[in-house]
């Protein structure tokens, strides 16, 4: 692939343009100045693995996201057609003096942003394509009515098939000759007698068409005409071969064999896609078939999403460790609908169903019984069925709307696909099949599978290709998935992970990677499979940056780039640029860090007499998990990806409190009991998802402390003058904002052959206010560098305006002081906006002060995403002091330099999927560190 590219010779490009033809070894670049980055001059070895690291805020996305990807996408562009280049010319270029050698760039980014509920782990791996293309070539089809095997006959198939199947039978060969309108029958007959074809077979007997009874004739729908009358001999192959050719001629692509004078066919020979027993009309394989994108394969019920809206029984039946005696069927208890509780208990005695055995220690037919119904019973299904004919009554609808939800389409089973697709099979195994397996089991399963010589000669390479993006998916720990799942619920680590499948699966050369933290998700234990991969990806003649704080990674790299040495305006210096081994004798935060223990203060062990009780916890892979969480302690919740960590923490705990809430719609994990709940005044979920949808929420905005700082603008002499108010320093309604814009300073272009582009808004010049806004300036800043400082800087800068300083302080506390105040929070990581959200309850904490604080239970998902060896230690200070406010703090974790420092571990495993799901070890992390059976404590031991 070229990869040069020579923009016109201006100021800034001069000195690159006269090197232009040099062979390099090295992107070169020098005076970067993207955000805060001031200056800098750095090399990327070409064809090796750099890792780029420092402090939270240092400047790392900006050299690698902000410049190094986006002049290679601009340089990309810019040897596109010229009709594509007047839509992409406004593309800014990064503030650089210049950028030499640089390769078309691909990014990695760590987020998620697939929201297509259609979009899945095999259709984004491209795994999927390859199955259809697969299933095409070598699957058999069988009929969705019958079962039996569907192909599309010839005549040299049906001449091997008679002679096979009924060698030296007397048979009758029939055509079948349609006729749609009954007033050209007897022209029809005509017509058949004229070219010699003078018998019909007719209840297995020969009838001769000029001597047989006309009115019986003419009463036929259709004429089956006798062709031949043969004995099925090798020596006869001739006359077959012409006789089926006429007959399939005749018949318009059938004929059916019969023994001679029977009535029944042995055989139909169909030349269209049909079954050659019942005449189902079969869709002959192709792509399309196979895809729930696509009208042709796509199921008609549920329109290829595989899910209809219908009775949740979750919701009608929330806790199956419950009698029906005691209660089970919750909608049945409640005064109005009692009577069916009572009908249901006599309806149960009557048939031998016991009423005092837990709902889910029942048989499966007695659960059929309740939920379908039966004799004396109109069954649960039923009693639903009813009330949505009274559907016009308000209280009806929101009865019924609280036991609704999405439950998998009845006409598909939940494969999405239609009943065609599902008849398509691989040695008994459907597309379907593989949608619902983990991809190890998938792998597994292709393997194992002994392939005829044909089928390798027509699949062969579509075979290895899907077999390598399998293997790989396993090799790098995501063995545990199902290619089915959908895209939207994978974290952002698992989807960068499954990115890098394709990319390899793709096999380009000479192409710059850029990565972003694609250990985030991910054990310690498969931190070296990733190495592998990434180191597959350089070797395919790549050049791979990726933006990392994990010391395993960074010990594997071949050249690292540190900058600092602090963050924000204290940062954006180059610390370090050279190879790992001068890394590790070099004098910088990071290489020291990699090497330093861990000072570990342990308290007393936690006591479990208050603590939180998840009993017999089974949803996904949990395996009747119980375990007990201490009340005002830090936990940290480990164990491999796809162990349980968030079925227990996501869907079973926090949606199971939820519940417990009356909080309505919310799909709640199969849990026994869950105890010890109810000293909390809240259950908060801290996710790593976006904070707000708005491009103009931002830091400032989000901790209140926007409104002071516009109270404060609104006081200034140039505002009173010009009558400016509070509301013309908001950028969220009109007034003193830029229209524009709408306040946003970037204007989005809408591209269909790309990714939408955002650019610097043309009036505002990306400063959100209008100039009669931006003119009023307090201590000699206008609103738009109050928006341009970071948290640092703001907190100097308003020193005395205490409000201000009381809403920024956490944000400091928490390690995001390096955050520029107008940033939108939906371009934070997922461990910056964890954080953001953290200082608001630190706020309030410290806000009331001595008072007594009422205690919240707050659940964090992997918050040291994203951040520094150092930053982690201002991490686990801000979780401290949450403890010791009075709260409950529980931690979803991988990252061993805070499980180490944490009061109590729960250690899922020992393994992904169905090897996991079980309780390890519980207790202190010295505790889990000498378990033998933990994943986690293997890691725990060097830092102990």
């Amino acid at each position: 692939m070229s990869t040069e590219h020579t923009p016109r010779p201006d100021d800034a490009n001069l000195e690159a343009a006269l090197h232009v033809g040099e062979k390099q070894e090295h992107i070169e670049l020098r005076g970067v100045r993207t955000h805060n980055l001031k200056g800098i001059d750095c090399k990327v070895p070409h064809n090796k693995f750099t890792v780029v690291t420092g402090l939270s805020g240092s400047g790392k996305s900006s050299l690698a996201f902000d410049t190094l990807y986006a002049e290679g996408q601009r340089r990309y562009t810019e040897s596109l057609s010229t009709y594509a280049r007047q839509f992409l010319q406004q593309l800014e270029r990064p503030p650089v003096d210049f950028v030499r050698n640089i390769q078309p760039a691909v990014a990695l980014k760590q987020k998620n942003e697939v929201q297509n509920a259609r979009s899945t782990v095999g259709t984004v791996t491209e795994i999927d394509d390859h199955l259809h293309l697969l299933f095409t070539h070598i699957g058999v089809s069988f009929c969705p009515s019958c079962g039996e095997r569907v192909t599309r006959d010839s005549v040299n198939s049906a001449v091997e098939n008679m002679l096979e199947q009924f060698a030296d039978e007397r048979a009758v060969l029939v055509a079948q000759v349609p006729v749609e309108d009954p007033k050209h029958r007897p022209a029809v007959l005509e017509q058949l007698v004229q070219e010699g074809f003078t018998r019909l077979y007719v209840g297995g007997e020969s009838i001769e068409i000029e001597e047989g009874d006309v009115e019986m004739m003419l009463s036929l729908e259709s004429f089956p005409v006798i062709v031949d009358r043969v004995v099925v001999r090798g020596d006869d192959r001739m006359r077959l071969a012409e006789a089926l050719d006429a007959g399939l001629s005749l018949g318009k692509g059938r004929v059916d064999v019969y023994r001679w004078r029977e009535d029944e066919p042995l055989r139909r020979y169909d030349q269209s896609f049909n079954c050659s027993h019942c005449g189902y009309k079969c869709v002959p394989p192709q792509p399309a078939l196979f895809s729930f994108n696509s009208s042709l394969g796509a199921c008609t019920v549920c329109s290829g999403f595989g899910k209809t809206i219908g009775l949740d029984f979750k919701k009608v039946i929330p806790n199956p460790t419950i009698t029906l005696e005691r209660g089970a069927i919750v909608p049945f208890e409640t005064s109005k609908y009692r009577t069916y509780k009572d009908s249901l208990l006599r309806a149960c005695r009557k048939h031998g169903v016991p009423i005092d055995l837990p709902f889910r220690k029942l048989a499966r037919e007695h659960q059929r019984f309740i939920k379908e119904g039966g004799k004396g019973w109109v069954g649960v299904r039923g009693f639903f069925k009813k009330l949505e004919q009274k559907q016009y009554k308000t209280h009806v609808r929101i009865f019924l709307a609280r036991y609704r939800g999405y439950d998998d389409c009845e006409a598909c089973m939940g494969s999405r696909l239609s009943a065609d697709a599902r008849a398509v099979k691989i040695h008994e195994h459907s597309i379907s099949d593989f949608w619902e397996m983990r991809i190890e089991e998938v792998l597994a399963t292709l393997e194992a599978i002994e392939f005829t010589e044909n089928e390798r000669a027509r699949g062969q390479v579509l075979l290895d290709e899907v077999l390598f993006r399998l293997r790989y998916l396993v090799h790098v720990g995501l063995g545990y998935l199902t290619l089915g799942r959908q895209s939207r619920t994978l974290s952002g680590g698992e989807m960068q992970r499954i990115h890098l499948t394709t990319s390899l699966g793709r096999s380009l050369t000479d192409t710059l990677y850029v990565l972003d933290e694609p250990t985030a998700g991910l054990h310690a234990r498969d931190s070296a499979k990733l190495v592998e991969a990434i180191y597959r990806l350089r070797d395919l003649g790549n050049t791979v940056v990726v933006v990392e704080h994990d010391p395993e990674i960074i010990e594997a790299a071949d050249h690292v780039i540190e900058l600092g040495p602090g963050s924000g305006e204290k940062g954006g210096e180059l610390v370090f640029d050279g190879d790992i081994d001068a890394f590790r004798a070099a004098d910088t935060l990071t290489a020291t860090s990699l090497h330093q223990r861990v000072v570990i203060e342990r308290v007393a062990e936690p006591a479990l007499d208050d603590a939180i009780a998840i009993i017999d916890a089974r949803e996904h892979n949990l395996d009747d998990l119980t375990v007990r969480i201490p009340h005002g302690k830090l936990t940290c919740v480990t164990g491999v990806s796809g162990s349980g960590k968030s079925t227990l923490m996501h869907k079973t705990l926090y949606n199971g409190w939820r519940r417990m809430q009356g909080q309505g719609g919310v799909d709640a994990g199969a849990v026994g009991a869950l105890e010890g709940l109810d000293v909390f005044t809240d259950v908060v979920m801290m996710t790593q998802s976006a904070i707000g949808r708005s491009a103009r929420s931002n830091a400032l905005s989000y901790t209140k402390a926007y409104d002071d700082v516009r109270k404060v603008f609104s006081q200034t002499e140039h505002a009173r003058k010009s009558g400016l108010t509070v509301g013309d320093f908001s950028f969220n309604t009109p007034g003193g904002r830029c229209e524009n814009c709408q306040g946003t300073g970037t204007i989005t272009i809408e591209m269909h052959f790309m990714a939408d582009i955002e650019i610097t808004c043309p009036e505002c010049q990306g400063k959100r206010f209008t100039e009669r806004v931006l003119a009023a300036e307090y201590r000699g800043h206008s609103i738009h560098d109050v928006l341009e400082m970071t948290v640092d800087d703001a907190l100097e800068f308003f020193a005395n305006t205490k409000p201000i300083v009381r809403k920024l302080q956490p944000l400091a506390d928490v390690g995001l002081g390096y955050l520029r105040l107008g940033q939108p929070t939906t371009t934070l990581s997922g461990g910056e906006a964890q954080r953001l959200k953290l200082a608001t309850y630190i706020s309030q904490g410290k806000k009331r002060g001595a008072k007594k604080v009422e205690p919240i239970l707050f659940i964090f998902d992997e918050p040291t995403v994203g951040l520094h060896l150092k930053d982690v230690e201002v991490l686990l200070g801000a979780l401290r002091q949450l403890v010791d406010l009075g709260h409950t703090v529980i931690v979803i974790e991988h990252n061993t330099d805070l499980i180490v420092q944490s009061d109590f571990v729960v250690d899922l495993g020992p393994g992904a999927g169905p090897r996991g799901g079980k309780l390890v070890v519980a207790g202190t992390p010295e505790q889990v560190a000498a378990c033998a059976q933990s994943e986690t404590g293997r890691f725990l031991e060097g830092l102990l």
